[in-house]
């Protein structure tokens, strides 16, 4: 109150809300306005909230709306780390089988490159004994000599290369003279080789 209202005969003042309060002569009393209807309470001044308030619950509503923003970032950040590491495992698993796959390949072409081989080297040895048995019918007088070579190769259609074969069967030529035209003279025989067994039987004569 300014000096004019304190200096105030007591009695019933206007409000600024519109109502009335009584003044005492020293303080303001909270008595029921006598003009007001029966059961009517007197209006009670509104509460606004000061500036400062409202800046405080505005920087709190900026905190939390960047709070739930870097959350969801890291949540979204947490979600592509996990599905990168689920792809870059996956990547990795399909690498090692692919790398398990290609030594399998390697180890396959290996052994059969090695069967092949194998193979030849028997083809030789075959040839070996067939020009043994040739020398000895020579030298029994059988057969005409020298023997000069013996070369055998299989016959109806069969071939070292194919693996599948466990049975071949070879013709051999046993050499004893060179025509001079590129053509050679000499004595036919035969031999057959079991591939599982790694032997092989021999004898005279066309397969």
């Amino acid at each position: 109150m300014d000096d004019e209202a304190q200096s105030a005969q007591p009695g019933w003042y206007p409000t600024s809300e519109g109502g009335r309060r009584y003044w005492n002569g020293t303080t303001w009393l909270d008595l029921p306005d006598p003009a007001s209807p029966p059961g009517a309470v007197a209006a009670e001044p509104r509460w606004r909230p000061s500036k400062k308030m409202v800046l405080v619950a505005a920087a709190v509503l900026v905190v939390l709306a960047v709070a739930g923003t870097t959350a969801k970032i890291i949540n979204d950040s947490n979600v592509r780390s996990e599905q990168q590491a689920a792809e870059a495992a996956a990547n990795e698993a399909a690498q090692e089988e692919a790398n398990r796959m290609a030594a399998a390949a390697d180890e396959k072409k290996n052994q059969e490159d090695s069967e092949r081989l194998t193979r030849i080297l028997s083809v030789a040895n075959i040839e070996k004994s067939v020009k043994t048995m040739a020398e000895d019918h020579v030298s029994k007088g059988t057969l005409n000599g020298p023997i000069i070579s013996v070369s055998c190769s299989p016959v109806s259609g069969g071939s070292t290369d194919d693996l599948t074969e466990t049975t071949t069967v070879f013709e051999c030529f046993a050499a004893n003279k060179d025509n001079g035209d590129g053509t050679m003279r000499g004595y036919n025989y035969h031999a057959t080789m079991n591939w599982t067994t790694g032997s092989f039987t021999y004898g005279f004569g066309a397969p």
